[in-house]
């Protein structure tokens, strides 16, 4: 009775070990007359010598793109970093709630693409009156445990917002808000909350910009704080 076998496929062992053995056609040339080499159709390629100048080149274009996408990102990180050093003590040289709310939303709105800055801080007393989107929320309040996940893992979070919880926070302007960035204000227990919003998809990312608007709202805070007191 015979016995049917599935045929074995060796190109892949071939591949990774000639990949591995890069000079095995120059220790072995007989081989080479063995070969069929056809010409590669529709690439203006007549050689596989050619084949491998064209791809190399391709990959150096390729790297090339890359560097320079690389250093632009640099470029821009940089200046960033430096616009966000002088917005700190335009912060911190801030006389009022309201002057220090403007301040930020103008530089988030410039660097950031913010749209709508929404402020809220927890606590058992109202320490001053609301200013624009910087609202002062009961201790107890539904929005505090509305972000407990965020609390829990404590860090910014960028486009994790439900659409309820958009509406909720941005009301009749929510179906404008296409990205957000969301900042835990927490110091043991959760003391508020940092939202962005902005007009533009994907506007946000982790990374090396989120650190820094996390370093501006804690010096915000602080600043805050101060004010308040």
């Amino acid at each position: 009775m015979a016995v049917n076998t599935k045929p074995v496929d060796n190109q892949p062992i071939v591949i990774d070990y000639l990949g591995r053995n890069p000079n095995f056609f120059l220790d072995n040339p007989t081989l080479l007359s063995k070969l069929n080499l056809p010409h590669i159709n529709g690439r203006n390629i007549s050689s596989l010598i050619e084949y491998q100048v064209d791809h190399l080149r391709k990959n150096e274009q390729l790297l090339k793109t890359q560097l320079e996408t690389l250093s632009k990102n640099q470029v821009q990180s940089d200046r960033l970093a430096d616009e966000a050093y002088r917005q700190s003590f335009a912060l911190m040289d801030a006389t009022s709630i309201e002057s220090l709310y403007d301040t930020l939303f103008l530089f988030l709105k410039r660097e950031y693409q913010c749209s709508h800055l929404m402020i809220f801080f927890f606590a058992e007393k109202r320490p001053y009156q609301d200013y624009r989107n910087l609202r002062f929320k009961p201790i107890h309040s539904k929005l505090r445990y509305l972000f407990s996940g965020l609390y829990n893992i404590n860090k910014p979070l960028c486009d994790s917002l439900p659409s309820e919880y958009i509406d909720i926070l941005f009301g009749e302007e929510s179906n404008k808000i296409k990205s957000t960035a969301s900042l835990p204000i927490n110091n043991d227990e959760p003391l508020g909350l940092f939202i962005l919003g902005s007009q533009e998809y994907n506007a946000y990312r982790q990374g090396f910009s989120i650190s820094l608007l996390n370093h501006l709202k804690n010096v915000f805070v602080k600043q805050c704080n101060t004010l308040l007191r």
